[in-house]
C-alpha cells in the first residue's frame, strides 16, 4: 500500500494534470501534456496510440516522443499492425482489459507500459503503449495509468477532432504537407524525395520549416500532429 500512497504535494499535481488534460483542445496542446504533465506520473519516452487495432489491416497509429526518433525506429512503430498490435490488444483483454506491463522486449530502450479503451462504448477504441520507462511498471504506475486513461483519451479524441481540415491554418504549404504525409508513412527523407521528385536536401529542409510552424522538435511529433488533416494533406 505504501506504494500507493500520495502526499499533499502529489495530490496537488495530480489535480493539476487532470485540470491540464481538460483544457487540451488542440494537437500541440496534447503533445505538451503528454510529454510534460503525464510525465510526472508516468515517465516515459514514447508514447504509442493505436486505433482500432485488429487482426486485419492497417491500425491507424499516432505517435508522440520526447525523443527525436531515428527514422527506421519511427518506421517501424508506424508499420507495426494487424497481426503485431492485435496480439498486444489480446494480451490487455486476457488480462481484465486492466493496465499491465508490456509482456515482451518493447522495441525501445526501457521498460513498456499497456492500457486501452475497447469494448461498445468506446467512440474509438484505442490502444496506449508507454515505451522507454526508467523501470518496469509497478502498483503505483499501474494504479495511475488506470487513473489517468480517461483524460488521457478523451484529451486525444479532442485534439483529433479539432485539427484543421487543411495546412492553411498551422501554416503549412501544400509541399510541407505532402512531405508530411510520407513521413506519417514511415518514408525516409531519400523516398520522400523520389516520390515528390525533389532532393533529399530540399525534403529535409520542408521538414525543418513544418516544426517551426507547428511548435513541435521532432518529426515524430509533426506527424501525429497532422495525422488527421483532410485529404489535401494526406495527397
Amino acid at each position: 500500500m505504501d506504494a500507493l500512497f500520495f502526499d499533499p504535494y502529489d495530490l496537488e499535481r495530480l489535480r493539476l494534470t487532470l485540470d491540464e488534460a481538460v483544457r487540451v483542445r488542440r494537437p500541440n496542446e496534447f503533445y505538451l501534456w503528454a510529454q510534460g504533465a503525464l510525465q510526472g506520473f508516468l515517465p516515459h519516452e514514447t508514447l504509442v496510440c493505436v486505433f482500432d487495432a485488429g487482426p486485419v489491416g492497417e491500425a491507424p497509429v499516432e505517435i508522440f516522443s520526447r525523443a527525436v526518433l531515428a527514422p527506421e525506429a519511427e518506421a517501424a512503430l508506424r508499420s507495426r499492425s494487424g497481426v503485431v498490435w492485435a496480439a498486444l490488444r489480446r494480451h490487455w483483454q486476457h488480462l481484465g482489459q486492466r493496465p499491465c506491463v508490456h509482456p515482451s522486449p518493447p522495441p525501445a530502450e526501457g521498460a513498456g507500459l499497456v492500457h486501452g479503451v475497447g469494448g461498445l462504448s468506446a467512440v474509438s477504441p484505442c490502444l496506449f503503449v508507454f515505451l522507454g520507462m526508467p523501470a518496469e511498471p509497478g502498483p503505483r504506475e499501474l494504479y495511475l495509468a488506470d487513473l489517468l486513461l480517461p483524460h488521457l483519451y478523451m484529451a486525444l479524441l479532442r485534439q483529433r477532432q479539432s485539427a484543421p481540415l487543411a495546412g492553411g491554418a498551422s501554416g503549412l504549404s501544400t509541399r510541407q504537407c505532402q512531405v508530411l504525409a510520407g513521413v506519417r508513412c514511415g518514408k525516409t527523407n531519400a523516398q520522400i524525395a523520389s516520390d515528390l521528385g525533389i532532393s533529399p536536401v530540399t525534403v529535409k529542409h520542408h521538414i525543418q520549416q513544418a516544426l517551426r510552424k507547428l511548435s513541435v522538435n521532432n518529426r515524430a511529433a509533426a506527424a501525429a500532429v497532422t495525422s488527421s488533416l483532410g485529404e489535401a494533406v494526406r495527397a
